[in-house]
């Protein structure tokens, strides 16, 4: 790959002269919730205010800066927010075009910030096995559909499945997955999970009573013990689903549209080719949870 310490984030092209640094994640987001010396640990460890990639000074300023304005508005009312995503997760569409609803333009800042912490790893990281897995996560063509959808202020990318839920507990937290693609980001008691180009399989299958009962059971838990991680719960839950669905997302797309073909088929008895084997999803959840340090009967 060519020398990402000298291409812009946002647009890709050569940095000539001097060059800016995008922090990741907003610095002022980091500094309202107290996190900017906070240390995030992964395959490297390093502080949250130290995630910054290369860009101009235009795309940085300008268009990168705006299209943050547009999330921390979202955030400034977080209980209107967690009823805005509630209302807009009961629906999805085959055909898929830009977007400036409260999903579509979360969607894209969280990937963002998905692609970030990779091009970041990517630039910094002496593990030249890990640079590879990087490096096949930010040449993925979503990536593209990011950098665009920044550019022109609305979301657009490949289908992928966001939830909300809400805590009482305000620590934040940052998690991502590599496989399957997917971010959590709690930011206060708001928890923002993104099941990357899943192709709203996770949707599909997670109907709105499962749904329903994994936030109640949520409250559960987090009722018994106030330090519970209900947002790792969340997590797990959705990871095990999505890695249990015995269907692939696929797309058909130009630069304006996509269609999603990944919720249709050309089976004959599709109820029982693409039923999930419960036993299967049992044992990946656990293992699942057991990795996060949680133990429950799901």
């Amino acid at each position: 790959m060519d020398d990402f310490k000298r291409k812009c984030f946002f647009c890709s092209k050569n940095i000539e002269g001097k060059k800016t640094m995008e922090h990741v994640i907003p610095n002022s987001l980091l500094g309202r919730l107290g996190i900017k010396e906070t240390t995030l640990t992964g395959e490297r460890v390093t502080q949250y205010s130290r995630i910054k990639v290369p860009s101009h000074a235009a795309c940085n300023n300008e268009f990168g800066s705006e299209y943050e304005d547009k999330v921390f508005e979202l955030l400034e009312n977080t209980d209107l927010l967690y009823e805005t995503l509630m209302e807009e997760e009961k629906s999805f569409s085959i055909m898929y075009h830009a977007s400036e609803s409260a999903t579509a333009i979360l969607t894209t800042w969280l990937s963002k910030i998905y692609y970030g912490l990779f091009y970041d790893d990517y630039i910094k990281t002496k593990d030249e096995a890990w640079r590879d897995t990087c490096a096949f996560i930010i040449q993925n063509d979503n990536f593209k559909f990011v950098q665009d959808s920044y550019a022109k202020g609305f979301g657009f990318q490949l289908p992928s499945s966001l939830y909300v839920f809400k805590t009482n507990n305000s620590e934040t937290d940052l998690i991502t997955m590599v496989n399957p693609s997917t971010i959590l980001f709690k930011i206060g008691t708001i928890t923002l999970i993104l099941c990357i180009c899943d192709g709203y399989l996770t949707k599909n299958y997670l109907l709105n009573n499962t749904l329903s009962s994994l936030r109640a059971l949520m409250a559960e838990e987090e009722g018994k013990n106030s330090k519970f991680p209900v947002h790792k719960l969340a997590l797990g839950e959705l990871i095990a689903l999505r890695l249990c669905i015995p269907k692939t997302p696929k797309f058909v797309y130009s630069e304006n549209q996509i269609i999603n073909m990944s919720l249709t088929t050309m089976a004959s008895n599709p109820e029982n080719m693409y039923q999930i084997n419960i036993d299967e999803l049992a044992q990946v959840r656990e293992s699942i949870l057991s990795e996060f340090n949680i133990s429950i009967n799901v």
